[in-house]
Order: structure tokens, then sequence, then C-alpha cells
């Protein structure tokens, strides 16, 4: 899946990659730069716990860019709240 940046240096998260991480208008993110990557880690005031059916939708997303994403997986979730890559 890609995104195109607007001329604003703007980018649109994808609605189906939106919604399946409860993503709404306002949400805040933390950018990181590693190398040639950007990372957009959503913030939240609350954890959020994902059920074994958003956890299927993550990996169906993750299937689809056919192997050029890390696989979200419940692992790779608690990595991220530890901090890990």
């Amino acid at each position: 899946m890609t995104v195109t940046m607007t001329a604003k240096h703007q980018i649109t998260i994808p609605k189906n990659i939106a919604d399946v991480l409860g993503l709404k208008k306002g949400a805040i993110f933390n950018v990181a730069v590693s190398k040639n990557r950007i990372e957009l880690v959503p913030l939240e005031t609350k954890e959020k716990v994902f059920t074994s059916e958003e956890y299927k939708k993550l990996e169906m997303l993750s299937n689809h860019e056919k192997g050029m994403e890390l696989r979200v997986t419940q692992k790779f979730i608690s990595n991220l709240k530890k901090g890990k890559k």
C-alpha cells in the first residue's frame, strides 16, 4: 500500500488501517525516524486492547503488503510497548 505526500507535506492514513487501529480525527502520534524509515505510533491516554478479530484484520492488512512491512502480531505490539523494534 502506498500513500502520496501533498505539497503541504501531509499524508493520509488509509481508512482500513485507521479503522482497525481505531484512529479518529485529532489522533496524536509519536514520530520516529530511523535511517530511511518514518514510524508513526498512535499515542493514547488509555491502553488499547485488541480483540482476536482486530488481530485478524491487522494480519490481513500485513499479508496484503506481500511481506514488505513488519507483520503486526501480538508479540510485535508487545515489543512496541516495551520500546523495542
